[in-house]
């Protein structure tokens, strides 16, 4: 079965330019979105959740599903949700793996945001990496837009995370 990786330019006047690096952004993004927006879930379904960690994960959840909003359409306009389809088989950095989201949904207090903030800091710092690829190679002039603001919001959210959970991030070497 032959996969289609994305359209390398669309030329048609009414046809919005995009890549394959755009596509594989889509297929790449949209589940590690999805499993954010469910770990934030966890979170808020605590009712003994700290107020400033709750508001940290209903901002990630809210943000991450109108972008997942977005990206969905896009895929829609394209007609590429099969190529999305193939790319999403690929990811893995970042996620968190599925012993560890049944770990967290066990887990209350403390433990639970802490946990959460560990696990979300490392899941945003892949995202990070991941979107400047669509950033530098991306044709689609929004979703450029889009992953430059997820690059801004989300490293924003990371220095909250650090300061809630005391941490002090290492200089790269």
């Amino acid at each position: 079965m032959s996969i289609a990786l994305g359209a390398a330019s669309c030329t048609a006047e009414d046809t919005p330019r995009y890549n394959a690096t755009d596509v594989h952004f889509l297929g790449m993004m949209v589940p590690h979105h999805e499993q954010a927006i469910e770990m934030s879930d966890i979170l808020l379904d605590s009712p003994d959740a700290d107020p400033q960690v709750r508001d940290l994960a209903q901002r990630i959840r809210d943000g991450q599903a109108r972008e997942n909003d977005q990206m969905r359409t896009w895929a829609d306009e394209w007609g590429e949700h099969e190529a999305m389809e193939f790319h999403s088989q690929h990811i893995a950095n970042g996620m968190v793996m599925p012993d560890e989201l049944e770990a967290l949904k066990t887990l209350r207090g403390d433990e639970l945001e802490t946990q959460f903030l560990e696990l979300m800091h490392i899941h945003h710092a892949d995202v990070i990496a991941m979107t400047q690829g669509e950033v530098d190679e991306g044709e689609y002039a929004p979703l450029q837009e889009m992953a430059e603001d997820m690059i801004e919001v989300q490293t924003a959210e990371m220095g909250e995370m650090e300061d809630m959970l005391g941490f002090v991030p290492r200089p790269a070497a």
